[in-house]
């Protein structure tokens, strides 16, 4: 039955993703998000639906509503195909293993075409509620499903499939929607059904908090504390916010299970496994960024290439030899795969991101533009919990990253955008209609009548 539903809307939505380009941007990263055809045990699962609507949303964009990629010359966007490029270098500079490369520099290559797609269509008010709205209800869904699947007895919980598969990664992804589900509940409420929308983004946050305890997942523990800390901090009331923030911990501490609370005490522990397997993670990331700092080791060779950089690193009691492959960092990833040029420009694009989404909201604050704020802080602190879980995972590559980064470069677009439509607006109301005729069709007033020929 899921299968004929998921192939039913998929028939159905293709053309209107063909005719409608940001429609197919949506639907595009509503199935990133959701991982919709993971929730299927037949015959959908299989198909490529979301490679068919990448096709018919790029043609749709070549042919009804062209807009250059890179068309308001922001510098983010310059630093997200410049970090491509030197990706691409890095890989032809380095060990070539085309099988493995090559496909991961595809799936990157395609990450970011969308983020640039996203920040070309990105032109109206109405377009990036949207946006924020896919990214909350499509990550939400599973806030809300394994919440409740956590409350009934479920243990460890990974997430749908895809970069989202494993526990840590899927805590990830939960952390940064929890700024998108709190502020959107406060962006609805002139939408039709807006107050039951907001209701149940309100829910999600607080059952969201539940989703990312059921991972175990202590980094996604650490960056979802950062994020309630800087959503307090947004408040007009922050006293209340953070006696309710730490009201809320307490209650979950009380009502969590005692290996949970163990796994989260291990996290000051030196001794304990994985905390070792990190440390040691990085010094060896440390060791490929001394030996290769320009250019790095190349994209994705970190799992081939380890054990050559392991010179120094103390080697855990009781083990012959370290069995990690991966930098347990993003930072430390994408530096020493991708040199220190790129690690430069990876860094560039989220952090003046950041300063620009402060900027927006301190001119906006007060001023006819503060419908902007909700949109601004949302993605500020989903930045901020993103570079906290970050420090834990392997996660520089992050689509959602991307894609708010683009969504951010185009945010001053849009707000001149809505200036512009409010002013037409109030011109055409200033002028009003020239003839009683427009008059009776604009409002069918039956009391005007029409005059005699």
């Amino acid at each position: 039955m899921r299968d004929i539903v998921v192939f039913t809307l998929f028939v159905v939505l293709l053309p209107v993703c063909l005719l409608r380009p940001w429609f197919g941007v949506m639907v595009f990263s509503w199935l990133a998000y959701n991982r919709t055809q993971d929730l299927t045990w037949g015959f959908a699962r299989g198909l490529p639906i979301s490679e068919l609507v990448a096709i018919a949303m790029i043609v749709g964009w070549l042919v009804w509503e062209y807009r250059p990629l890179l068309g308001n010359k922001d510098p983010r966007l310059r630093a997200m195909v410049a970090l491509l490029l030197v990706i691409g270098i890095s890989i032809a500079a380095k060990t070539f293993r085309y099988e493995v490369q090559v496909s991961r520099y595809s799936e990157l290559a395609k990450v970011i075409f969308v983020a640039l797609l996203t920040g070309a269509l990105l032109v109206t008010r109405r377009r990036l509620r949207a946006m924020a709205l896919v990214i909350a209800l499509a990550l939400g869904f599973y806030a809300v499903k394994n919440a409740l699947f956590y409350m009934a007895g479920g243990g460890t919980i990974n997430g749908p499939g895809g970069m989202l598969k494993d526990n840590n990664d899927f805590a990830l992804a939960m952390v940064m929607n929890l700024g998108f589900l709190w502020y959107m509940s406060g962006a609805v409420s002139d939408m039709r059904f807006g107050r039951f929308l907001k209701l149940f983004l309100r829910g999600a946050f607080f059952l969201n908090v539940l989703t990312i305890m059921s991972t175990s997942s202590r980094g996604g523990f650490l960056a979802m504390g950062v994020v309630l800390f800087m959503i307090s901090m947004k408040t007009r009331y922050k006293v209340p916010a953070l006696v309710s923030v730490a009201l809320m911990g307490v209650l979950a501490f009380a009502f969590a299970p005692p290996e949970y609370i163990e796994r989260l005490r291990s996290i000051t522990k030196a001794q304990d496994a994985s905390v070792q397997g990190r440390l040691i993670s990085w010094k060896v990331a440390g060791n490929m960024i001394m030996r290769n700092p320009l250019l790095g080791i190349g994209f994705n060779n970190m799992v081939f290439d380890y054990q050559r950089y392991t010179q120094g690193v103390r080697i855990p009691e009781g083990s012959k030899e370290i069995h990690s492959r991966v930098a347990h960092n993003s930072y430390l990833q994408i530096w020493a795969e991708s040199g220190t040029i790129a690690f430069g420009l990876f860094l560039y694009m989220i952090f003046s991101s950041i300063f620009l989404l402060r900027r927006i909201q301190r001119y906006a604050k007060d001023t006819p533009d503060d419908w902007i704020l909700p949109y601004a802080r949302a993605i500020e602190v989903t930045f901020f919990g993103y570079l906290t879980g970050a420090m834990f995972l392997n996660r520089a590559h992050f689509d959602l990253v991307y894609q708010l980064v683009a969504v951010t470069a185009a945010l001053p677009v849009v707000i001149a955008a809505e200036r512009e439509r409010l002013r037409q607006i109030a011109a055409r109301r200033r002028k009003g209609p020239a003839l009683a005729q427009q008059v009776w069709v604009r409002h069918k007033d039956p009391f005007v009548k029409l005059p005699s020929a």
